[in-house]
């Protein structure tokens, strides 16, 4: 948990915190749910969403697209040392590796909107990987040369853009969001029962 609190910021693991110990009592499903609730609230997540207030996911998409940024600048860095491949497996060893992550990012970006924790848990293992894989590359460029420091750098910037909206006020409201929706609706079942 410290690694994520040093690379992605105290607001955002005191998010995944809260989400750990909403998951914890989402998996008991007894009555210690029920106090998480107010029947007031069951009602208002029981409307039809298209009557509900629109929320901002757009701190979410934003995530989303720097870290599939940051993903391709390392990857194109990576594969400038590879000068002896043929230009159908230069395309071939970047968008496979590229179609993998922006699976990886949608599955984690419909997760954390569904409220579930793993969304970005899943996130913030993505960022905390690019990260060193940017500083590992920034270095080794450093040290031994070769191209694609601009990229490197483009990289950086977009993780560091990243780390402030995960901080962000907007990201967070939107996650809590998703979190109380989805656990009104369970405390909800579980009255019905």
């Amino acid at each position: 948990m410290s690694l994520i609190k040093f690379f992605s910021g105290s607001i955002f693991s005191e998010l995944l915190e809260h989400g750990r110990e909403l998951e914890k009592a989402i998996t008991r499903n007894d009555e210690s749910l029920l106090a998480c609730s107010t029947p007031e609230l069951e009602r208002y997540f029981d409307t039809p969403p298209a009557s509900l207030p629109r929320q901002n996911g757009f701190p979410l998409a934003i995530v989303m697209f720097l870290l599939l940024m940051a993903f391709a600048f390392n990857v194109l860095v990576f594969l400038s040392n590879f000068t002896h491949l043929t230009p159908a497996e230069h395309a071939l060893s970047f968008f496979v590796p590229a179609i993998v992550m922006l699976v990886t990012s949608l599955v984690c970006v419909s997760l954390a909107s569904r409220g579930y924790v793993a969304g970005i848990t899943c996130l913030s293992w993505l960022f905390v990987v690019l990260v060193v894989l940017t500083v590992g590359q920034g270095v080794r460029g450093l040290f031994w040369g070769g191209g694609g420091q601009w990229a490197v750098c483009l990289a950086f910037v977009a993780l560091c853009a990243a780390r402030w909206i995960f901080n962000c006020q907007a990201f967070v409201l939107f996650i809590l969001y998703c979190r109380t929706r989805r656990m009104a609706t369970l405390v909800r079942q579980l009255r019905q029962h």
